[in-house]
């Protein structure tokens, strides 16, 4: 018979696991203000000039050695770095502001933010966003990566709890990670001729073929081809013409000075620069001041007659291009593992019965952690010798693959949702959680992360083979909502007449997954010691949507399609990677699932 633990969860183990769930702040410290330094933490309030220790309560145990300086006004140089509005840097271990720092700040009416992470989490963040995007970047004005810093400080500075913080630090990340993906995506416009973006990215890079090269991860000579493809003229020419362009646009819309519009256009001088104008505008900078205040804007010039001019002037009055939609095959069962700095989830919500058991030791293709709810009707879980009947508002959490099956012997609907956490974060957060809670719980169905997961799960199974900093937003706040719920006490662990828990400690059942091992079917069934037949067979009762030859195929190729957007492995070896025996039998199947070669799809994703 199943009971309910009287008391809650073990808050001590549950403390041991809150490294894996929580992103810790050490310290924000302030650089050109007076009073610098700003603890974090829950009764973690920071004086003047020092450090104070929080409470027990704050502490995200971590090696806080991890840091980002956040600049928020004016110019300073720091040894080879020179910080500006907008500058985001990962300082080395070595690179410290020191008191002749702060002075130079101050007097120079400069500040900025920096921060020291505590905990795994967020220096894995922190080094993900150095590894893909670089050690120093600059966010554009009136970002909200920048709103989310300031955010982040000011939580700091009031001594917020560790939850409220976690959301601070964690949405601070994810802003800046967001930001510099659509920044890539703006990129995008730049090789497909659109002209909406392309003036401060060809700004914030100096029209430079090997600075956007740099940026894009691409060599000179491929984005030089392309530009010439998108442009119909040759690189340099487009880039000097986008340099003009801006040129003309600042003319006509600010006071700055010739000498200002040179230098924030790539120019070496001043008269550089008005010599390349008027040769190229049939004006002057100071005569296209005046004509653009009057509103013609130097239409009618001599830039009319510019080859390059007047295919921007077409692509102006023609909008935005579409973008073309790939064409996808069927995506019944393929998902991919995202890896990187994500929170990956994804699940349902249905009343489906099981004619027959749902073994799950044999869903082996992808792995992760499963959190299964039961909203209404009951259900047998059966597992390492254990076997649960579950009713509404249980809980189960689970591997997947692991020894154990699922049945419905009475064959009425049974209604649950379910979310499957595919992401190693979330993986290890939730092993942590189970380890110190239990494996089967009974939870409020009117909780947050019962209702966060019946909102979220369509969402996430729409974008589940395309990384989303937006989804993982949502994904970490159904962890973080799963955790306060565990802390709040209304979470009660299951367990039998005896005061044993109702199911096995479930690491101990786990089994190996074969994640990009899976080659074929008669492979596949060796691998997890059925013959041939039965795994056919079996694997046709919960595999819908096509053969379970046709269905391993897809998952592999769409892990592919992953690899050749997110990296730059050559194509044999993400052949390799999705177990075809060569580069010659990969792109046949490949073009037969997504209507391109691996190389043109590569393209078009960038």
């Amino acid at each position: 018979m199943t009971r309910f633990c009287t008391t809650c969860c073990d808050r001590e183990a549950l403390e041991k696991a809150a490294g894996r769930v929580l992103f810790g702040l050490a310290a924000c410290r302030r650089i050109g203000w007076r009073g610098a330094v700003v603890v974090a933490g829950e009764g973690g309030r920071g004086g003047s000039g020092s450090e104070r220790e929080t409470g027990r309560e704050g502490r995200v145990s971590g090696d806080a050695t991890v840091r980002q300086v956040v600049w928020l006004r004016g110019q300073v140089t720091f040894g080879t770095m020179r910080l500006e509005p907008g500058s985001v840097w990962r300082p080395g271990v070595t690179d410290r502001f020191g008191r002749e720092e702060e002075k130079a700040a101050e007097r120079a009416g400069a500040s900025g933010l920096e921060f020291t992470f505590a905990g795994p989490l967020a220096a894995d963040y922190v080094n993900f966003l150095e590894e893909n995007f670089g050690r120093m970047v600059r966010l554009p004005p009136g970002s909200p990566a920048l709103r989310a810093a300031r955010a982040l400080a000011a939580a700091a500075e009031a001594g917020a709890r560790r939850e409220v913080m976690s959301r601070r630090v964690f949405g601070w990340l994810a802003a800046l990670h967001e930001t510099l993906e659509e920044r890539q995506v703006h990129l995008q416009d730049l090789l497909r001729g659109r002209i909406d973006h392309l003036l401060p990215e060809g700004a914030a890079h100096g029209y430079s073929v090997k600075a956007l090269a740099a940026h894009l991860g691409c060599t000179p000579g491929w984005l030089a081809r392309r530009l010439q493809q998108a442009w119909r003229r040759p690189a340099g020419e487009v880039l000097h013409a986008l340099r003009l362009q801006h040129a003309r646009e600042l003319l006509a819309t600010t006071g700055a000075g010739a000498g200002e519009v040179a230098w924030r256009c790539g120019f070496a001088s001043a008269s550089s620069f008005s010599k390349a104008f008027r040769r190229a505008m049939g004006m002057t900078p100071t005569q296209a001041r005046v004509l653009g205040k009057k509103g013609t804007g130097g239409r009618g010039t001599k830039a009319g007659g510019n080859a390059i001019m007047r295919v921007m002037e077409e692509r102006r009055r023609r909008g935005p291009t579409e973008l073309r939609v790939l064409p996808a095959g069927e995506d019944v069962m393929a998902a991919t593992v995202w890896g990187g700095a994500y929170f990956q989830c994804d699940g349902g919500e249905t009343d489906k019965a099981y004619n027959m058991p749902f073994d799950i030791s044999i869903n082996k293709i992808t792995r992760g952690i499963h959190w299964v709810v039961t909203l209404e009707g009951e259900a047998v879980f059966e597992t390492g010798g254990y076997s649960l009947t579950v009713h509404p508002g249980m809980v189960v959490v689970y591997s997947s693959p692991s020894k154990g099956r699922w049945m419905t012997p009475s064959g009425r609907p049974w209604r649950r949702v379910w979310v499957k956490v595919r992401c190693d974060w979330g993986n290890e957060a939730l092993l942590a959680l189970g380890t110190a809670h239990g494996w089967a719980a009974m939870v409020p169905l009117a909780s947050r992360p019962v209702r966060l997961a019946r909102q979220c799960v369509r969402e996430w199974n729409e974008h589940r083979n395309r990384p989303s900093v937006e989804m993982s937003r949502s994904g970490y706040e159904w962890l973080l909502a799963w955790w306060e719920l565990l802390h709040s006490g209304r979470v009660r662990p299951l367990v039998d007449a005896r005061g044993q828990a109702v199911l096995p400690d479930m690491r101990e059942v786990a089994l190996p997954s074969f994640f990009r091992r899976i080659k074929t079917i008669t492979g596949y069934a060796k691998q997890i010691g059925y013959s041939r037949s039965h795994t056919m067979r079996k694997l046709s009762e919960q595999w819908k949507g096509g053969t379970p030859a046709q269905i391993i195929r897809r998952q592999r190729l769409a892990q592919a399609a992953l690899d050749l957007r997110r990296t730059r492995l050559p194509v044999v070896e993400i052949a390799r990677r999705s177990q075809f025996a060569s580069a010659g039998s990969f792109i046949p199947a490949f073009r037969r699932e997504f209507g391109m070669t691996p190389l043109a799809y590569r393209l078009a994703q960038i």
